[in-house]
């Protein structure tokens, strides 16, 4: 079992950010999803950690030891690629066997490891053969065994696109696997928000290479910090207008006419704002073909985007603060 942080980490491509300051943890034992769009940042810090790609500022550290010095195949991360991306002059044993004479073990383990991940697959028979002369299916498992023969404490999954569902099934399977008999980390960018409910523990939400909210799907998904994350979550979003505050509600307007009350003790709105208001489709009735909103499934979100009712009309619950500790003279 091993924790995965991410501390501050900077990656820019010449003038480009990639990552911004990205601070992040994923459990251990747990899988964790890096959710966001192609221009997140997510498969890029997946590079970052694996060491594919170098770090310009900030740390990884893997059980509180810093890698981010170390060499991709030797720090304690084994990346799946989307695609099998095996060397197609060497053998399925050669592509197997590679990451652990980078890494410099003796022949004898060598043999005995990679032997083992081959029986798992299923690959005994075709250990000679070069990748040209086998399936797409039996390739990405050679690219599942390259990474599992290492055994490493944390896994790096770029999962297969959702329309090669073999191919993508045997991805999540073994991911699955690695958590629950192994106990091992895993990380992977998720495609899509239903990967995240249906697959990970621990989700990192990311825009534009820094980390918008990070905690379990179902906290983040009841309770998104901003309306780009209540977005990413499925929400549907409307342009609204504060029209009236009172001690206990607000009202609010919408483009269509539609005139809301939300319950609410939380003052600090403002008559005349503008707001976002997001609600999950599935709690959006019909009155023929008029939508209906019902308020207590509302969220709001003030004119910069961040979260200002939740639902219920409860605002979000603020962070504890941390006591300060005076030292003794």
């Amino acid at each position: 079992m091993a924790e995965l942080e991410l501390r501050k980490v900077d990656r820019w491509h010449h003038r480009h950010i990639v990552l911004d300051g990205l601070s992040m943890k994923a459990p251990s034992g747990r899988i964790t999803a890096l959710l966001g769009d192609e221009e997140s940042g997510c498969v890029a810090a997946l590079k970052v950690i694996a060491g594919i790609e170098k770090l310009q500022g900030g740390s990884i550290l893997i059980d509180g030891e810093d890698v981010g010095g170390e060499k991709e195949g030797v720090r304690e991360a084994a990346t799946v690629f989307r695609s099998a991306a095996l060397m197609p002059h060497k053998s399925a044993l050669e592509n197997i066997a590679y990451p652990l004479r980078i890494a410099r073990f003796d022949q004898q383990t060598i043999e005995e490891r990679v032997l083992a991940v081959a029986e798992h697959f299923g690959l005994i028979d075709v250990l000679k053969e070069r990748p040209k002369r086998l399936t797409d299916v039996q390739c990405y498992q050679i690219g599942l065994a390259r990474a599992l023969v290492r055994d490493p404490g944390v896994y790096l999954f770029e999962l297969p696109p959702e329309d090669d569902n073999v191919i993508r099934e045997l991805a999540v399977s073994e991911m699955r696997r690695l958590r629950d008999e192994f106990g091992r980390t895993v990380v992977y960018a998720a495609g899509t928000v239903d990967s995240v409910h249906d697959l990970a523990d621990w989700v990192v939400v990311l825009h534009e290479g820094r980390r918008l909210q990070m905690g379990r799907p179902e906290r983040v998904a009841q309770w998104p910090v901003s309306r780009r994350v209540a977005k990413l979550f499925g929400a549907r979003l409307r342009a609204a207008r504060v029209e009236e505050k009172k001690r206990d509600s607000l009202t609010v307007s919408l483009k269509d006419g539609t005139i809301l009350t939300l319950r609410s003790d939380f003052n600090e709105a403002a008559a005349g704002e503008r707001a976002t208001l997001a609600i999950w489709p599935e709690h959006i009735d019909r009155e023929g073909e008029t939508a209906v909103y019902p308020p207590e499934h509302c969220y709001l979100f003030d004119e910069r985007g961040h979260l200002a009712l939740g639902p219920f009309g409860l605002p979000p619950k603020p962070k504890p603060k941390k006591k300060k500790t005076t030292r003794r003279r």
